[in-house]
């Protein structure tokens, strides 16, 4: 057939797919989702916004505060642990004033020497004995010898006014220091003599702080001749103690008592 004679018939209807019969006034199927997907976009968006920000305020609130809340609506009280024991501990205050008075009392009976110590001062004098002196011959003499270290002094005491002369020079110019001069008159002193009897000594050997203490040696074992009854005192204070304490002798080999040369392997 000719394109002309395809013209001239007449054409015939394709045939049209059945189409599902929809109601009046319904848009079709194909277009719902078409209008329908931005509102379903927009509708989680708005409802997820606010389900998450109040979730966050709901979890930053804290579980103290709902507990109490909980708590305040029932009536219950808020319970201390530990609230039913009673404390074992005694406060300051709770104390008693006339607790420590004894111990009070005995720490100020202490003697000030030992609180507030003077190294730099000369030592404290000592207490006489509570006793009345015997009253000796005017011709009475009585000697004795002290030693301390390497130092030795012949004492003699006889009765006076409590001059010192040692080696023909006085006690003070003897020994320039004033711990060396109570040192000596200490054993005088306690026996309650310092002002009855004089003290003729001659001491050699020794250094300064040996010879006042062979000094006092000696004038306490004199004075143990004239009154026996002195003894006891002056040997609880450690005037009649011969100190033994010496310088050690050097031993051959060594360069001093103990000191030993350097070592040396080779």
């Amino acid at each position: 057939m000719t394109e002309d004679e395809r013209q001239d018939q007449p054409q015939e209807p394709e045939a049209e797919q059945p189409e599902a019969e929809q109601p009046e006034g319904e848009e079709p199927r194909a277009e719902e989702p078409e209008a329908e997907q931005p509102e379903a976009e927009e509708r989680p968006e708005a409802e997820e916004r606010p389900e998450a920000e109040e979730r966050p305020e709901a979890e930053e609130r804290p579980a103290p505060r709902r507990r109490r809340a909980k708590g305040a609506e029932r009536g219950e009280e808020d319970v201390i642990p530990g609230a039913h024991l009673e404390p074992d501990l005694v406060l300051e205050e709770e104390r008693q004033p006339d607790e420590f008075a004894e111990y009070a009392e005995t720490e100020g009976e202490a003697p000030p020497e030992e609180e507030t110590p003077e190294e730099e001062g000369p030592p404290a004098e000592p207490e006489p004995v509570a006793r009345e002196p015997l009253d000796l011959a005017a011709d009475a003499r009585y000697g004795a010898t002290g030693k301390r270290k390497s130092a030795v002094a012949r004492v003699i005491l006889k009765p006076g006014d409590g001059t010192y002369q040692i080696n023909g020079r006085h006690l003070d110019e003897f020994f320039p220091r004033i711990k060396l001069q109570r040192m000596a008159r200490q054993p005088l002193e306690v026996a309650g003599y310092g002002s009855r009897m004089d003290v003729v000594a001659r001491i050699h050997g020794g250094g300064v702080a040996s010879q006042a203490g062979a000094l006092r040696h000696g004038i306490a074992r004199a004075l143990v001749e004239a009154d026996p009854n002195l003894r006891l005192e002056l040997k609880r204070r450690g005037y009649l103690t011969r100190d033994p304490r010496v310088k050690e002798r050097k031993k051959a080999g060594l360069k001093k008592a103990r000191k030993r040369p350097q070592f040396s392997k080779r």
